[in-house]
């Protein structure tokens, strides 16, 4: 049963489309694997990420596709225990009904998750497209290369929502759901965690699923680790397989030394959210999934790398 769960994550789309990732080495400054990149000025950080839609998602359900751009992107902020600025998006619709859809969706998920939308760019006339970028600030960013052997793993996730099927997986969105007011304040959960320095490092959890996202917050810390599958929060009615491939709108990934583990937690359980320890990081350079006795191989990163180009 597990290595059936451990061969499902390996081989899942979301996971393998991250192997694309080898070719960002043709640019003259080396990848750390963070979701956001990280500029210091004058003692604080400045954040930068982008996000490109799914072309099939944008022609079918544009104003999906506009709230998507908005919840990657704020994702990607969060996880570097920062505070979004602004958001600006880049859009190409055929039409102009398509491209108010869009613009509607940005509207919305932006004033759930109270992010400004500062300007952007749209063409009309063309194929279907979108992306869009975030910056954002931060006092102490959580970085993925500073998770270290010996660090337990908290998984902070909302489990109030409802789940559906989307283009490239599962997906299971709060957004609906959630109070507003509590939607605005639950990123600040990872603000605290880093700037009162309780976690080592974070990553969202993004299409790969949890275990994908961890195997990717491992390589960019040149480690390893074992998930305890049975312990990662999740909401009631959802099989485990299904879970583990799920992109959640509010899910995260964090590293904390064992004895901060449980005050590190806090900030999100204080919110109504759900924070479990669920693994622990070692030097292994490889991802294990656990369920009581039994654990199963996902990943070996020093035989096979993730996102780094292959050996020549």
């Amino acid at each position: 049963m597990l290595e059936q769960l451990a061969d499902q994550i390996r081989n899942a789309p979301g996971l393998q489309s991250k192997r694309d990732l080898a070719i960002l080495s043709r640019l003259p400054r080396p990848r750390d694997g963070d979701d956001a990149a990280v500029i210091e000025r004058d003692g604080e950080f400045l954040l930068l990420c982008g996000e490109a839609i799914a072309p099939a998602l944008v022609e079918s359900d544009p104003f999906a596709a506009g709230a998507a751009a908005v919840v990657t992107n704020v994702s990607d902020i969060r996880a570097m225990g920062g505070r979004p600025l602004g958001l600006v998006d880049m859009l190409v619709s055929p039409d102009r009904a398509h491209a108010e859809a869009v613009l509607d969706g940005i509207a919305w998920a932006a004033g759930l998750l109270g992010v400004d939308v500062v300007g952007g760019h749209l063409t009309i006339g063309h194929p279907a497209a979108l992306s869009a970028s975030c910056t954002g600030i931060a006092r102490r960013p959580l970085r993925a290369a500073n998770a270290r052997p010996g660090d337990r793993i908290l998984a902070a996730l909302c489990l109030e929502g409802r789940a559906r099927e989307g283009q490239n997986g599962y997906i299971f969105t709060s957004l609906r759901d959630r109070d507003p007011r509590r939607l605005r304040d639950d990123g600040e959960a990872l603000v605290e965690v880093a700037e009162c320095g309780l976690c080592t490092a974070a990553r969202d959890i993004s299409m790969p699923g949890a275990a994908g996202s961890l195997l990717q917050l491992l390589e960019a810390a040149g480690a390893g680790a074992t998930l305890d599958v049975e312990r990662l929060p999740r909401p009631p009615g959802i099989e485990l397989p299904r879970w583990l491939l799920t992109f959640p709108s509010f899910g995260f990934l964090l590293t904390a030394r064992p004895e901060l583990a449980e005050q590190a937690a806090e900030p999100f359980t204080r919110r109504g959210l759900a924070c479990a320890d669920c693994g622990v990081v070692d030097d292994s350079h490889t991802l294990r999934i656990a369920s009581g006795d039994e654990t199963a191989l996902v990943w070996d990163l020093a035989r096979e790398p993730l996102t780094a180009p292959a050996a020549r």
